[in-house]
C-alpha cells in the first residue's frame, strides 16, 4: 500500500518535474512549473517527516495552503493564456476574479450545508481549497466551451494543465461530499480515490507536455481589403443614402 501512496506519486511528478525542463515549459507556464517543482517537494518533505505524527500534521496542513495558493496563480496563468488570443485588454482579468468570486461563494454554501468540524486556520485553508477546486472545474468546463466555440485546438499546454486540474478536482469534489455523508467508514475509499485521480492527472500533464504544443491563432484568417475595395464600399454606401 505504500507503492500506492507514495512512490509512484512522487514518482510521477519527478518524471513531470523532467519532462517541463526539457520542454522549457517554464518560459510558457512559469506558474505551473512552479506548481510541479512545489509538489515534488511537499511530496518529499511530507515522506522524510511521515513517521512523526506532529510534525506530519503541521508539514502537511502548511504545505496544503501553499498548493491553494499556487493552484489559483496556474488558473489565472490558464486563463489568461486561452483569453490573451480571444480577449484584449483587462476583461480576462474581470473574467478570472468573477470565476474566483463565484469558486469562493460555491466553498462557502457548501461549508455551511456541510460543515466541518475544523475550526481557525485550518478551517479557512479547507475553505480555500475547496473554492481553489471549484475554480479549476469552472475553469476547465469554460475551456471545453471554448474549443468548438471558436476552434482551439486542445493540443496546447493549457488545456493541458486545466484538464489535468479539472479531471482531479472533480473528483475530489464528488469524493469529499460522499465522504461527508458517509463518515469514517469511506475514508480509506476517499484516501485511495483522491492518490489515483492526482496521479491520473499528472500522467495527463506528462503527456501535454511530452510533446510542442500546436498554437492556433482562433481569430479567422480574413484577408484585408485593397484599397480600390474598400473606396468601392464606400461609393455603394454613398448611393444608398
Amino acid at each position: 500500500m505504500i507503492l500506492l501512496e507514495w512512490y509512484i506519486p512522487l514518482s510521477l511528478l519527478a518524471v513531470l518535474v523532467l519532462v517541463l525542463l526539457w520542454r522549457r515549459a517554464y518560459v510558457e507556464a512559469p506558474c505551473f512549473s512552479a506548481y510541479a517543482a512545489y509538489g515534488l517537494c511537499a511530496g518529499l518533505t511530507r515522506f522524510f517527516v511521515r513517521s512523526d505524527q506532529h510534525a506530519y500534521y503541521a508539514v502537511y496542513w502548511i504545505t496544503e495552503a501553499g498548493y491553494d495558493l499556487l493552484g489559483m496563480l496556474v488558473m489565472y496563468e490558464v486563463l489568461r493564456a486561452v483569453l490573451k488570443k480571444l480577449i484584449r485588454g483587462w476583461w480576462a482579468n474581470i473574467i478570472f476574479v468573477f470565476i474566483v468570486l463565484l469558486g469562493v461563494g460555491l466553498s462557502v454554501a457548501r461549508a455551511h450545508d456541510v460543515p466541518s468540524k475544523l475550526t481557525g486556520l485550518l478551517f479557512l485553508i479547507v475553505l480555500g481549497e475547496t473554492a481553489v477546486r471549484f475554480v479549476e472545474v469552472l475553469v476547465f468546463a469554460g475551456l471545453v466551451t471554448l474549443v468548438p466555440v471558436v476552434g482551439l485546438r486542445w493540443r496546447q499546454y493549457s488545456f493541458g494543465v486545466a484538464t489535468g486540474f479539472g479531471l482531479y478536482a472533480t473528483v475530489m469534489l464528488v469524493t469529499s461530499a460522499k465522504f461527508s455523508d458517509f463518515g469514517t467508514t469511506f475514508k480509506f475509499l476517499w484516501g485511495r480515490t483522491s492518490l489515483v485521480a492526482y496521479s491520473v492527472a499528472v500522467l495527463i500533464w506528462i503527456w501535454f507536455f511530452s510533446v510542442p504544443q500546436k498554437i492556433e491563432d482562433p481569430k479567422p484568417n480574413v484577408p484585408i481589403p485593397s484599397p480600390g475595395v474598400l473606396r468601392q464600399y464606400l461609393d455603394v454606401l454613398r448611393r444608398m443614402r
